[in-house]
């Protein structure tokens, strides 16, 4: 039996017999115990190790990892929308986050339905800096910045920015569950309604099973031809999706292998299935969050999983791909998959670690006040004039040298303009 917490890194017995997914035509299997190589081992205790490491992360300051969360959240949508069809710069996602934002605030939807709009209340800054008026020219971003402002309550989002705008709804989502003791298939369909819930052309499936055939086509790498990879019939859909979930529910109850290994076996049947018309890929990257959160993976809230798929997508899909092509077979070929789930694992773990143990070294070569305005911006996710002059005690012409700097270098970014301007950490 495998403990909760702490897992041997023996070979875990292959047991022969499996669990059945459908019906006798196209059914899919998944062991109780998937077989597990010495370089799946190695890979697994590699994950384990960055997760002690990044352990240090808890003497964070609140302020620190909500903005490290808030910059993976902004890759993780980027990424996310473009390992499908969607062209969306991680400058874009930024932009239509914070016109959802503004529409949040614009919007109050009354008990019947209606939705009633709200000027945004004006405040005066009654403070020294509210009198420091600048000739600074505006740059490219405060130009975009004010457009939007002036643009959020009206703009029209195209076809792309319906996809991120979804994907960014459904990761608050998924965060909120992480709780959850078992994940259900009304969960499922919630978070994909969530994802789909901006997208016109897709609301008349949204949160429901697919209702035609959604086959996809590839290039098959063992034969070098094009093949397709059949989804589950849309009669057999529901069954099969619950068997799995049932599966996996079972899998936290008993465990018979390392849970890193049941999420990467879930992921791949989740995609066998297919179970709605459209959106499986972008619900397999979310699922794959929740699961891991759920596996106290937390890192994944604090550096994007989806950015380390993007850098490797061509690797991505062509291990997904060779598994699932066989995935009905009396014995699938699970090594593909598993060896590149776990890699990449191992990979976004060392590039969060990287990105720490860099951010404490470019704070030891910096002047200290550049270095004491970065880690007020880490520490409170954002820094102003106003809060520099405060705390540090410097002149505001010193201060300014040093933002400018630091904007320059890409140690912070800035946003707003005159009185307003603010400051957020890289």
């Amino acid at each position: 039996m495998i403990g909760n917490s702490d897992y041997s890194f023996g070979v875990f017995a292959i047991n022969a017999q499996c669990v059945m997914i459908g019906s006798p035509i196209g059914t899919m299997k998944l062991p109780p115990s998937l077989p597990i190589s010495a370089l799946s081992v190695s890979l697994i205790a590699q994950i384990h190790e960055h997760r002690g490491a990044l352990r240090s992360m808890a003497l964070l300051s609140p302020e620190r990892l909500q903005a490290l969360r808030y910059q993976a959240t902004l890759e993780s949508v980027g990424a996310g929308v473009r390992l499908g069809a969607a062209q969306l710069s991680d400058g874009e996602v930024s932009r239509l986050i914070g016109m959802l934002k503004q529409r949040q605030q614009y919007e109050q939807v009354n008990e019947s339905g209606q939705v009633t709009r709200t000027e945004p209340s004006i405040k005066l800054n009654n403070s020294a800096s509210a009198y420091d008026f600048s000739a600074e020219l505006l740059t490219d971003y405060e130009i975009d910045e004010l457009l939007m402002q002036q643009s959020s309550e009206v703009r029209v989002f195209n076809a792309d920015e319906e996809q991120a705008a979804g994907y960014y709804e459904s990761l608050h989502r998924v965060y909120e569950w992480v709780s959850l003791p078992t994940v259900r298939e009304e969960h499922l369909h919630e978070l994909h309604r969530t994802l789909l819930k901006h997208s016109k052309k897709d609301v008349w499936h949204a949160g429901k099973y697919k209702a035609s055939a959604n086959h996809r086509s590839f290039n098959n790498p063992d034969t070098g031809t094009r093949s397709s990879l059949p989804g589950a019939n849309p009669l057999e859909a529901p069954d099969q999706l619950n068997n799995l979930l049932e599966w996996l529910q079972s899998e936290r109850e008993h465990p018979t292998q390392h849970p890193l290994l049941t999420i990467a076996a879930f992921i791949a049947g989740f995609h066998a299935i297919r179970p709605y018309q459209d959106g499986n890929a972008r619900m397999g990257l979310l699922l794959t969050r929740l699961l891991l959160l759920q596996s106290g993976y937390s890192q994944v809230a604090y550096a994007s999983l989806e950015a380390q798929l993007e850098r490797d997508r061509d690797a991505f899909y062509t291990a997904l791909d060779r598994t699932l092509a066989g995935i009905h077979n009396a014995q699938p070929h699970w090594e593909p998959w598993t060896a590149f789930f776990l890699t990449a694992l191992v990979d976004h773990a060392r590039r969060l670690f990287s990105r720490l143990e860099r951010d404490k070294e470019i704070l030891s070569v910096l002047p200290k006040l550049s270095s004491d305005i970065v880690n007020l911006a880490r520490e409170h996710g954002r820094v102003t004039m106003a809060d520099a002059i405060r705390l540090t005690g410097s002149n505001r012409n010193t201060l300014k040298l040093h933002f400018r700097k630091l904007v320059h270098e890409g140690r912070l970014l800035r946003h707003g303009m005159g009185a307003g301007v603010w400051y957020q950490p890289r």
